[in-house]
C-alpha cells in the first residue's frame, strides 16, 4: 500500500535546545472551535468533582471578532488525558509512560501543542491558577520539549474551567448558553431536569519571567501570567 505524502519534518535540535525567539510572545486572545469548546465543557463535566487535564493543539489564525479582524490563537483540537490521577484539588499524571505515548503520538502527526487545560471544581477560592498548576506546567514544558514540542518552552496557553454543581427548583429540559464574563467566558449546562453546571472558562499565557530559557530547564524558570480574552463561534453571532 502506497504511504500518503506527509509534511516534511523539520531538523531535531537537541534535547532540551530551544531556538531563541526572534521577539517578545504576543499574548494573543483565544478562539475556541465550536467541537473544541464542547470537548472541555464535557471534559470537566464528565469527572467533577474531580479535576479533568489535557493538552490543546492549535495555530496563530486571524479571525473577525466585534466587527474587526484581529490576532488571535486558535485551538483546534483538546486532548483529554484518560489515565491521570484525579482529586478534586489535584490531578497529576497517572502513568507517566501513557502521558509520554500521547506526545509522542502528536508530533508524530505533526500537530502543534500549544498548552493545556485542566478545571478547578468548586469549592475553589479564587479563579486562578495556584502554585502547584503553575509546577505542573513547568513539567509539562520540560516533558514536551524531550520529545520536540518547542514552541510551549517559549509560550504556553493555559485554560482553566472553574466549574460548579448546580441544583434548580424549577424542572427544566437539557440546554445550554454562554455569556460574556469581561474576558472570560460563562458556560451553563443543563444535564438534568433540576440539575446543571456552571462553567467559568479562562485563557492565561505562561512564559519565562526572567530566566533564559536557553541555559536553564523550564522547572528552574520564574514563571509569569498575562490573562487572555476569550472567544467562541456563539459569542460572535
Amino acid at each position: 500500500m502506497k504511504k500518503p505524502a506527509g509534511k516534511k519534518r523539520p531538523k531535531r535540535t537537541k534535547q532540551n535546545e530551544l531556538v531563541k525567539p526572534d521577539k517578545r510572545p504576543e499574548f494573543r486572545d483565544v478562539f475556541i472551535e465550536s467541537r473544541a469548546f464542547k470537548t472541555l465543557i464535557t471534559s470537566a463535566i464528565e469527572v467533577y468533582n474531580r479535576e479533568t487535564n489535557g493538552v490543546i493543539l492549535g495555530s496563530n489564525t486571524v479571525k473577525a471578532i466585534k466587527d474587526e479582524r484581529k490576532k488571535v490563537i486558535t485551538i483546534k483540537e483538546v486532548y483529554p488525558f484518560q489515565t491521570e490521577e484525579r482529586k478534586p484539588s489535584e490531578v497529576v499524571h497517572g502513568n507517566v509512560a501513557a502521558f509520554k505515548r500521547v506526545l509522542r503520538t502528536i508530533d508524530s502527526f505533526d500537530a502543534e501543542i500549544i498548552g493545556g487545560y485542566h478545571s478547578h471544581p468548586f469549592p475553589y477560592f479564587k479563579v486562578r491558577l495556584s502554585k502547584g498548576d503553575f509546577a505542573s506546567i513547568k513539567e509539562d514544558i520540560e516533558a514536551m520539549m524531550k520529545v520536540g514540542h518547542k514552541r510551549v518552552a517559549n509560550e504556553w496557553l493555559e485554560i482553566l474551567l472553574s466549574i460548579k454543581r448546580k441544583e434548580y427548583a424549577k424542572p427544566s429540559g437539557r440546554e445550554w448558553y454562554i455569556c460574556d464574563y469581561i474576558k472570560k467566558l460563562r458556560c451553563y449546562v443543563r444535564t438534568q431536569k433540576k440539575v446543571g453546571w456552571d462553567i467559568l472558562v479562562s485563557a492565561y499565557w505562561i512564559y519565562p519571567k526572567k530566566q533564559d530559557p536557553q541555559k536553564a530547564k523550564p522547572l528552574k524558570w520564574e514563571m509569569g501570567a498575562k490573562e487572555a480574552a476569550v472567544f467562541v463561534p456563539w459569542n460572535l453571532d
